[in-house]
């Protein structure tokens, strides 16, 4: 079984809803796995056809991350005690699982190698907005 994940840093998920909705349009995928959706409590937001797990930032206007799994996935939310603002779901394929871990690290936070560790494990699959800075590829 592949899945088709997609990963998305949105920069505001209602901002560019428009261009998200498109984007779905032409690519079909199982998981998509979204930062800083600037989404707060109350309100809403759906897709059809998918299951929709949500972090927001009750604190911040910005950061927030949603991960939407298509309705025909057998999954599990994982609460992972972490500093490391992220969502993890571990999905049912036809022979194992295989666990989504979706990342936002804001630019102005300090990168804990410790907190980071936490989120690997064997059959995980990281995905987001890491904001890794080095010169190497050419950040100042």
């Amino acid at each position: 079984m592949w899945l088709n994940i997609f990963q998305w840093n949105c920069n505001g998920l209602f901002a560019h809803l428009n261009e998200f909705k498109q984007h779905l349009a032409r690519n079909p995928y199982d998981v998509i796995c979204l930062q800083e959706t600037f989404l707060k409590p109350g309100k809403n937001f759906t897709l059809p056809g998918f299951a929709v797990i949500r972090k927001d930032r009750e604190n911040s206007r910005k950061g927030g991350l949603v991960t939407l799994i298509k309705d025909s996935l057998n999954f599990t939310e994982i609460n992972i005690q972490s500093a490391i603002e992220c969502i993890s779901v571990k999905i049912k394929t036809d022979t194992s699982y295989i666990t989504v871990v979706n990342v936002y690290i804001s630019p102005d936070q300090t990168l804990d190698v410790v907190e980071l560790s936490k989120l690997f494990a064997a059959g995980t699959i990281i995905v987001g907005d890491l904001n890794s800075k080095n010169r190497l590829w050419g950040s100042p």
